[in-house]
């Protein structure tokens, strides 16, 4: 058995795809507007959650395609969110309450040793 098997994913790392998923999930909610804005974010979600579930395997370019993702669908969803007379901007808040720990939680020293070993890379230059 190699290291990298033998790498156990911190449950931090699980807590931050959960949250991710769940944040870009409740922002799309939200996009119940024109037709193709409603595409455009079930279609970045569906992405984010492909990247969110390779960053949750250790993938370095999914860690930040993620973060870009999740930044897209609040963004895009932003103006759908303010406009609802009814939750005005709190459900976007809600999706950011999620999202935004979520993406923090990939980018934690756990998470960074992580990735580090399942991409091969030593880091000895970062061990202090």
């Amino acid at each position: 058995m190699t290291a990298e098997t033998a790498t156990r994913r911190p449950w931090t790392v699980t807590l931050a795809v959960v949250l991710v998923m769940l944040g870009t999930l409740v922002a799309a909610t939200t996009a119940a507007g024109p037709q193709g804005a409603a595409t455009l974010v079930l279609l970045l979600v569906a992405v984010c959650f492909w990247f969110a579930v390779r960053a949750g395997r250790g993938r370095r370019g999914a860690r930040t395609a993620v973060t870009g993702l999740t930044a897209a669908v609040l963004v895009v969803a932003a103006p759908f969110a303010l406009d609802d007379p009814l939750y005005g901007g709190t459900t976007l808040l809600l999706a950011a309450l999620l999202a935004v720990p979520g993406v923090v939680l990939l980018y934690l020293p756990a998470a960074e040793a992580y990735v580090r070993a399942r991409s091969g890379d030593g880091g000895e230059e970062f061990a202090g």
